[in-house]
């Protein structure tokens, strides 16, 4: 069991991992990862041990018995998720991937259980919150959390100010790019990230389901969709594709190209969760709910999917050349260990599979997209862009436009070809922060469209250009179509969901659609 820091990892290390990650993915369904020690469990797995959900509660009531001043104290480990996560590029995945690691071990260490792992929300299978998330301090409305902001500001304002004292000028030219370069920066942020109970969750026991718009967003055909990408990152170009992990970008706060996983099942359910109005999941200090950490370690699980269909398919699984010395030297500042001393691995590289903290996960959805291992065939990919015909989305009308396609281009393809989609290109502002559009599309105007999935407006930054990627449905075009198709490509506001703080005041400005692609393979 780790105690302290993680084993770093080397550039050697990571490119020869082929032969273990290769084994992996021949693996039986079921059966444990090469070397692991602990294993992730599916939430509503009977075969999950009854202990993992109460070590996870009494872990979870010992950080928030913990004072202030400690890093491990609940409400300082969300804080790192304002401070450093990244979104909209190629280190989103790594980057959790540390941060759930991490707080793996510390509630390992004061929960006193040495068998504890996080457990998943598979919400493929569930598109529902877990009825055991309602339990105790497993639902962030219950009497163990802080209630009002007042009270957490009280409590937490001379801690800021202290520890940004503390910080390193590394660390501070973080907080500087991210616009939280002071301590008076980052409390006056906090109103608009905090809930009050009992908003702290906005999906409730009585009403624990995903809305239809985010059902599409988590649904085997979408998770199937994002597993058929073909690369890791994209080089953050025009014409360039987002990639399994998103994007490349000079840094892991800067970054506006979103691959489907992000795009998709992340950001909806993130929105989703806060009910048709405001709770913590909808913002970034969103891990001061416990479901946080069961819906990004179904993203975790389904990126060492994708390593084992990579590998089978004998294709890159990680960036190459010079991009994997970039990606693998990016600096994560802020994580804590056990101990509550800063970790020593702060290369994105140390965190590039699960063995660095030595998990794996019982089977869940999309594990059917890992084949028996073939031969590489080639892709063909494709790009078709498409002219915008309405581009601001307003209160109650839709935007977008339409994308002459090849109908040979949309026909079924193979099963190791990657996924066909569409790039939506939205200019935003601050202010739409936390607003959801659902994204439909027609074979032609004036066909009833189809839902292809969703958008919801999370992550950093919220200004200037940001690209979502969105699965074409199955069923379009009709069989035996040729020619060409036009595809009508729509963009509809959902609600009015916005961030509070301008719920109660003037409209926002809506957002543009400037552009939309196609892209298939």
């Amino acid at each position: 069991m780790m105690q302290a820091d993680v084993s770093s990892l080397t550039r050697r290390r990571l490119l020869g991992a082929g032969a273990a990650l290769a084994a992996t993915a021949m693996l039986p369904s079921g059966a444990r990862a090469q070397g692991a020690q602990f294993r992730r469990w599916e939430i509503t797995d009977p075969a999950m041990p009854p202990r993992v959900l109460a070590s996870y509660k009494t872990g979870i009531s010992k950080m928030l018995a913990l004072p202030p001043t400690d890093p491990r104290n609940w409400y300082r480990n969300a804080m790192v998720h304002l401070f450093d996560c990244p979104h909209g590029n190629w280190w989103f995945l790594v980057w959790h991937r540390a941060y759930l690691g991490w707080l793996e071990t510390t509630l390992r260490d004061l929960s006193g259980d040495p068998d504890f792992a996080l457990p998943y929300w598979d919400w493929t299978k569930t598109p529902s919150v877990p009825q055991a998330m309602f339990d105790g301090v497993l639902d962030p409305n219950n009497s163990g959390f802080i209630p009002t902001f007042d009270e957490f500001s009280a409590q937490f304002r001379p801690v800021v100010t202290t520890l940004y004292a503390s910080f390193s000028q590394d660390q501070l030219g973080v907080l500087n790019d991210r616009g939280i370069a002071t301590a008076d920066d980052f409390m006056n942020l906090l109103p608009q990230v905090f809930f009050d109970q009992p908003s702290a969750r906005g999906l409730t026991a009585t009403n624990p389901d995903l809305d239809s718009d985010t059902r599409v967003a988590v649904s085997l055909p979408t998770i199937r969709s994002s597993l058929r990408t073909t690369q890791f990152a994209g080089d953050g170009g025009p014409n360039d594709p987002a990639g399994f992990a998103s994007a490349k970008a000079p840094n892991h706060s800067a970054g506006s190209t979103k691959g489907i996983l992000e795009s998709q099942p992340h950001d909806n359910v993130h929105g989703a969760m806060g009910g048709g109005g405001g709770a913590f999941m909808v913002q970034f200090y969103s891990p001061v709910d416990p479901i946080f950490f069961l819906h990004h370690g179904n993203l975790d699980r389904l990126w060492d999917v994708w390593t084992r269909r990579q590998t089978a398919l004998g294709r890159p699984t990680l960036p190459q050349g010079p991009d994997l010395d970039a990606w693998s030297n990016e600096q994560f500042r802020f994580f804590s260990n056990a101990q509550s001393q800063p970790v020593t691995q702060t290369n994105a590289g140390s965190y590039a599979l699960p063995s660095v903290f030595g998990y794996d996960y019982s089977p869940g959805s999309g594990e059917d997209q890992v084949p028996a291992a073939g031969p590489v065939i080639a892709s063909n990919p494709q790009v078709f862009s498409g002219a915008v015909l309405s581009e601001r989305v307003g209160s109650s009308r839709a935007a977008g436009g339409t994308v002459r396609v090849p109908a040979s281009a949309l026909q079924a393809a193979r099963a190791d070809a990657g996924p066909r989609v569409a790039e939506i290109t939205l200019n935003l502002t601050h202010e739409d922060l936390g607003r959801r559009f659902r994204v439909l599309v027609s074979p032609t105007p004036g066909v009833a469209p189809l839902a292809a999935g969703a958008i919801t407006i999370f992550g950093h930054p919220h200004h200037g250009p940001v690209t979502f990627t969105v699965p074409l449905p199955n069923n379009l075009p009709a069989a035996g179509t040729t020619g060409e198709v036009s595809l009508d490509i729509r963009v509809v506001p959902i609600g009015n969901s916005v961030r509070p703080a301008l719920a109660a005041g003037a409209a926002p400005t809506a957002p543009l659609v400037s552009g939309i692609k196609v892209r298939t393979d």
